[in-house]
């Protein structure tokens, strides 16, 4: 994805991009092909907007004067629901079987109340073949609003819908006055109920002038009406960036305004240019390496087309449907437009809710990172999460995520929680972190009630401090301190408490050939797990005499493993699991430490119900096996969460009880 700052500078940028994608004998109106149009409803005053299909023989429209109304194949109207509507988007509901009935989830702009009505559009087929060859005055369709949508500080223009093929919940796209886009979340399919939830907001190309969503590939489409077409993503998740697809002239084959947009079944645009009374077809085509939007134009002779779908039955000929301003009506016109063969490609990538998250760190930017969760042996329920912000300092949340401490100790970044340890006869437990300001091991004392305080500062002598884990020893009874550089190399240390203070020694070092940074060491089998950010996964025994020699786990492989490998921890239950965040890919991949085999690999989705948003571009993570009690009986995942929208705030960590990840391993 390129990301566009200025439209002077992305005409510059993207001349050559489309020339190369578009090929140039297409570039001219003499070389559009001509299509014959026929009238499928005509009215007076219709001032019409859009129609979309409705499964394969009916089209639903719209009209400032008519409402919304539903057409036949012959352009008789069967449905009517009055009102003044401009924009129009559908989509199927799949939560009722065939033989009960067909919905589709409907929404349009109701102008004069300056709202977004959302509708269910119902279908009762006539179920005997009597009822089929009788002449029926019945009424097999039904409309009924769901809900209004009206944003308090601004207009909606207009708004596109996307499915989630995954959960099949419906998203709309709003583009509104002031330049922006406000994605919704506006049916959930597992309740089958329309909601409304503001899942994000951001900029808009300016004179956005429609919308359409591929939801298959997950991409929103933006026409800017005198610039061109733009592509993002529709996973909020996901970093806010945009392609250009195609441009106006000199620099493309759009010319004039730029009214309308429409995704094909196959994932190609069409595009409605009524200045020029055209239709221009956009096709992704593979050539090598490489992808390229072919264009192909047809001609609409004599017709403005504001306009633009499709209907697509499948062995026939793709139809355009258009709105004609100047000859007021809805037309229809055949197609040689020939469909590329699609196929899904399953993915074993599966998805969990967040279940909670801590509120923000004080600072935006790439400040959270890497979190540790201290267990609270006497009262669980009141366990801590202990977090690094690299701007600051130190936080510590309870179980709902709220803040109850903060130490300012300069730029710390891992963090790892030990126990039991003692001074003069006082018992407790401790924390380490790397401190980046100082080159440093900062360590922190926890006292039985979670009270956390400073407790030493070790000097490490290495010039760029990162990544850091503990280790305690069945073996020899000693807490030790892996700290790592950004060059890769590791330090291990001993940390002493029987002489009433604080002792260090530094006791092994070994080497990895690039940047590394989490870690996460077992006691019961000895052994240090750590991740080299490109390369993948290593092993080494985690006693100070184990010498130097790593063994690979896991490698990135881009397919199941992405780097950057950033956190690691591990579930110690009836199976013992390491967990890996999988920046590349925003997701997390579960292994077996018996086989070293994937489990599972998921996804942290949002729960718009609980105001949770996912989490992304994760950095560090934690994982306790420990009963926290109620949805964290049996354990709890947290990770830091690179992108916190909905709203847009600064970082912080989400929590998900383990329950739910035991759930995706056990449907394997």
């Amino acid at each position: 994805m390129i990301n566009i700052k200025k439209c002077a500078l992305v005409m510059v940028c993207f001349a050559c991009f489309l020339q190369a994608c578009v090929a140039p004998e297409n570039n001219s109106v003499k070389s559009a092909q001509p299509l014959n149009s026929q009238a499928l409803y005509q009215a007076d005053r219709l001032n019409g907007h859009k129609m979309m299909p409705i499964g394969d023989e009916h089209w639903l429209g719209n009209s400032e004067n008519f409402g919304v109304f539903l057409l036949d194949k012959q352009g008789e109207k069967r449905l009517e629901h009055s009102g003044n509507f401009e924009a129009l988007d559908v989509r199927p509901l799949n939560n009722t079987t065939v033989e009960s009935s067909h919905k589709w989830l409907v929404s349009s702009i109701e102008k004069e109340l300056g709202q977004l009505q959302v509708f269910s559009l119902s279908h009762t087929p006539l179920l005997t073949s009597q009822d089929r060859e009788e002449e029926t005055t019945e009424q097999p369709w039904s409309i009924e609003t769901l809900m209004d949508i009206r944003l308090t500080e601004t207009v909606i223009n207009n708004v596109c819908l996307y499915q989630s093929p995954a959960t099949q919940d419906i998203y709309a796209f709003l583009l509104t006055a002031q330049n922006q886009v406000e994605q919704r979340l506006i049916y959930l399919a597992e309740n089958a109920k329309a909601v409304n939830y503001l899942i994000r907001q951001f900029p808009a190309p300016p004179e956005s002038s429609a919308c359409a969503v591929d939801d298959v590939k997950g991409l929103l489409y933006i026409s800017e009406e005198m610039t061109g077409i733009w592509q993002y993503s529709v996973d909020a998740e996901k970093e806010l960036s945009r392609q250009a697809v195609a441009l106006v002239e000199p620099f493309g084959q759009l010319s004039g305004e730029i009214k309308d947009i429409f995704v094909l079944q196959d994932g190609s645009l069409l595009v409605a240019l009524p200045d020029i009374s055209q239709v221009q077809h956009y096709q992704l085509e593979q050539k090598g390496k490489q992808a390229f939007w072919q264009q192909t134009a047809y001609q609409l002779e004599g017709r403005k087309n504001e306009s633009i779908s499709a209907l697509q039955v499948a062995g026939e000929a793709v139809k355009l449907v258009y709105y004609d301003d100047e000859n007021p009506g809805y037309y229809t016109a055949p197609t040689d437009i020939v469909l590329q063969p699609t196929k899904s490609v399953p993915s074993d990538l599966k998805s969990v809710k967040s279940s909670d998250e801590t509120t923000p760190v004080k600072r935006y930017g790439d400040a959270a990172d890497d979190p540790a969760i201290w267990v609270n042996a006497q009262k669980p329920e009141h366990s801590l999460i202990l977090a690094t912000d690299k701007s600051y300092g130190l936080y510590v949340y309870n179980l709902a995520g709220e803040e109850v401490q903060s130490i300012a100790s300069g730029r710390i970044n891992n963090i790892d929680v030990s126990y039991q340890v003692e001074i003069n006869g006082q018992i407790f437990d401790f924390a380490a972190a790397s401190n980046r300001t100082n080159n440093s091991i900062s360590l922190y004392k926890i006292n039985a009630e979670g009270k956390v305080s400073d407790l030493a500062e070790i000097s490490t002598g290495l010039p760029d401090v990162y990544g850091l884990c503990n280790y305690y020893s069945s073996l020899n009874k000693q807490h030790y301190v892996f700290i790592n550089d950004e060059s890769g190399l590791y330090q291990q240390y001993q940390i002493n408490f029987s002489n009433g203070q604080v002792e260090s020694q530094l006791v092994r070092e070994f080497k990895v050939n690039s940047q590394p940074e989490g870690c996460v060491a077992d006691s019961a089998s000895q052994t240090l797990y750590l991740g080299e950010e490109d390369y993948g996964i290593w092993s080494i025994s985690a006693e100070p005499d184990g010498g130097d020699a790593l063994q690979p786990f896991y490698r990135v492989d881009n397919k199941v493993l992405f780097d950057d490998v950033e956190g690691l921890s591990i579930y110690h239950g009836a199976e013992k699991y390491l967990i890996a965040s999988s920046q590349g890919n925003d997701s997390y991949v579960v292994f077996s430490l018996e086989d070293k085999k994937v489990v599972t690999r998921f996804k942290i989705t949002a729960d718009p119900q609980k105001g949770v948003d996912g989490a992304s571009e994760t950095d560090g993570l934690a994982v306790t096996s420990a009963n926290l009690g109620g949805q964290y009986a049996q354990g709890l995942l947290v990770v830091q969460d690179g992108r916190n929208v909905m709203p847009v705030q600064p970082q912080n960590f989400k929590l998900v009880a383990w329950q739910n990840i035991q759930q995706l391993i056990s449907s394997n």
